[in-house]
Parts: structure tokens; C-alpha cells; sequence
């Protein structure tokens, strides 16, 4: 039975005409369980079922809102990936999950490092039909370091709501790489809370938005404790029939003093055909921190083609060299060689 939900809630409303405070969608949400396989699990790794852990970091939050949250959770056990303590999931053996599309599913998979942990995560996700429902929850212990990968390869016939929600603790660091290229709706969201003293986060986003697809995302990093510092960079193409939605917030909360956050959303136009929205937005509760924003939507500049021409390359194809170079840059971040040749076979 379709159900009609709002995803990706804005954190705070903008003017309704704009049509960027949430995106409705209308679903068949009756789930099956699909939490993957695990195509690669490394040494000091723990793989259980279940959807609490043992820690005392608070609760992760959620973007694509609560709705969607229970709706996808409650279709499935979950499943808990523990990195204890040393140096499990290097880069040399990172964890790989591969998640198949295949009917309407639910993921909901626990990232666990421990403290002083050094971890690899990577998800793929591949498909030819139905939709995907996905929370990945993230704790970082104190000390800890994560680099997650989320690299989306499905279909245009696959819907996908990609919800990552992550916490981390003292001096934890977590990265976030999330390359977006197929399906034909997708929400991919994130928030990352920052509760620990000099805690760290980054993202970097890269998509390519053609035919006739739609990505909605919801970005949003908390500030709590003092001496955090995150940074959000998101680049993409979009042309053709597309539609692409960026909300972006900073959230820097009274007591997070001598924060950091940067916040960059670029998008290369190729279709005038094409809906861009962007919002970017910095929320301030404290006084001594340093935050700053911005969102660019252009063509191909004038000084770039003409440069492009001298040396014998046409419009069509510069425009495809640039396409490729800012997905090239996220997935340069992979470590797997075999997951970036398969990026790059994809967008061939």
C-alpha cells in the first residue's frame, strides 16, 4: 500500500513557494529485510545483529526525518560492525558492504569504532528495480578515525532514501565520500553531531544529475562541544530533464566555543532545462566561533572553453572532462582501486 511522507525536512522553514523545505514522496513502503553482503571484513572486526550499541555517545540524529526513520528501521533486525581497539580496517583491507536492489528494501547497519580505532568503510550500492531504504548509524569513540565511502551505482529504475547519522567523541575524526550517479529519485542525507572536545567532521559530495532523475539532499553538521571543527563540500553536474535540491546547515550551538565550520555547494549547469535549489544555512548560538558558507551554480566560463578550444577540445567535450574530473576527485579518496575502476566503468 503507497504511503505519502515528507524527506529531508529543512532544519529550520523557508518561504513554501520555494519548494525546498521537505520533499514529499509517495511510496510502497512494505520493506524486506536487505542489510548486504559483506564482501570484505577485516581482521578485528565484529559482525552481530541488532540495533543498539554499548557506548556513551549520545544517540545519533537523523535528516530525512523521523517518519522515514521508523519506517525503514522497523523492517529489519539491523546489523552492528564493531572496530575494536588497533588498526582494523586499514587501508590495505577496509570493510566492503554491497547492498543489491532488487525488490522494495530496508538496510539498517551500526558502524561501531571503539576508541583509538582506525576504521574503512565502504557501501555500494547496485540495482536494477524497487525501492531502498537506508540508515546507517555511526558512533566515534574518542581517538577514533573513520573514513566512510557511500558510492550509489543502481539503475534509473531504483528510488533510494540514504539517511547516514553519525556521533562522534573526543578527538574523533569521521570523513564521509558520497558519490551519487544512478537511480532516478534519490535522497541522500547526513548529520553528524559534534558532542566531543576537538572533534572532527568531513564530507565531500560528488553526483551527476541527467536524464531524467531527481536528487534531494539534506546536509547538516551539529556543533556541541568546543574546538570542533567540520567541513561540507559538495560538487556536481546537472542536465537535461533533472532536478537537484541542496540543503546545507551548519548548527553551531551555545557552548561549542572556538568552532570551525565551511560549508561549499557547487553546481556546473548544463541544461537550461535543469531546476537547481540550493540553501545554505549557518546557525549561530555562540559568539567566539568561525563559520562561513556559500553556493555557485554556473556554466562552463567563457575563459575555460576558450582555453578548452585552443587545444583542440569542443564544448561536448569539455564539458564531459569537467563532469568526470569532480567525481574522479571524490573517488580518489576510495581505498579500493577496484571500487574506483568500478565508478569509472559506470559513468562510461
Amino acid at each position: 500500500m503507497e504511503q505519502t511522507i515528507d524527506i529531508n525536512p529543512i532544519p529550520y522553514l523557508t518561504w513554501t513557494w520555494l519548494k525546498i523545505n521537505k520533499d514529499p514522496v509517495t511510496y510502497d513502503f512494505s520493506l524486506s529485510e536487505n542489510n548486504g553482503t559483506d564482501q570484505q571484513i577485516p581482521d578485528g572486526v565484529s559482525v552481530t545483529s541488532g540495533k543498539k550499541v554499548q557506548t556513551q555517545l549520545a544517540e545519533p540524529e537523523n535528516s530525512i526525518g523521523k517518519e522515514a526513520v521508523e519506517l525503514i528501521t522497523g523492517a529489519t533486525t539491523g546489523k552492528i560492525y564493531t572496530f575494536e581497539k588497533g588498526e582494523a580496517g586499514d587501508d590495505t583491507k577496509p570493510l566492503i558492504i554491497r547492498i543489491n536492489v532488487d525488490s522494495n528494501c530496508a538496510t539498517h547497519n551500526i558502524i561501531h569504532a571503539k576508541a583509538g580505532t582506525n576504521c574503512n568503510v565502504i557501501i555500494v550500492y547496485t540495482g536494477h528495480t524497487g525501492l531502498s531504504g537506508v540508515v546507517t548509524k555511526v558512533y566515534a569513540e574518542e581517538n577514533s578515525c573513520m573514513n566512510i565511502s557511500k558510492v550509489q551505482l543502481c539503475d534509473t529504475s531504483v528510488n533510494q532514501i540514504d539517511d547516514t547519522q553519525i556521533v562522534c567523541g573526543d578527538n574523533a575524526k569521521v570523513t564521509l565520500t558520497q558519490i551519487e550517479l544512478g537511480g532516478v529519485h534519490i535522497n541522500a542525507s547526513f548529520h553528524a553531531t559534534l558532542s566531543g572536545y576537538q572533534s572532527k567532521f568531513e564530507s565531500d559530495t560528488a553526483y551527476i544529475c541527467s536524464k531524467n532523475q531527481y536528487i534531494d539532499m539534506n546536509q547538516t553538521v551539529v556543533h556541541t562541544a568546543t574546538k570542533t571543527q567540520c567541513n561540507m563540500k559538495t560538487d556536481g553536474t546537472v542536465k537535461d530533464n533533472t532536478t537537484k535540491t541542496y540543503r546545507g546547515t551548519i548548527d553551531m550551538r551555545k557552548g561549542c566555543c572556538g568552532s570551525k565550520g565551511n560549508e561549499m555547494e557547487t553546481t556546473l549547469l548544463l541544461s537550461p532545462q535543469a531546476v537547481v535549489k540550493a540553501a545554505p544555512i549557518i546557525l549561530c548560538g555562540e559568539e567566539d566561533i568561525s563559520a562561513e558558507h556559500g553556493s555557485t551554480i554556473g556554466k562552463l566560463s567563457p575563459e575555460m572553453l576558450f582555453y578548452m578550444n585552443t587545444r583542440g577540445i569542443d564544448q561536448a567535450t569539455a564539458e564531459e572532462l569537467l563532469t568526470k574530473a569532480k567525481i574522479s576527485a571524490a573517488a580518489a579518496k576510495i581505498p579500493s582501486e577496484d571500487i574506483r575502476q568500478e565508478i569509472e566503468d559506470f559513468i562510461k
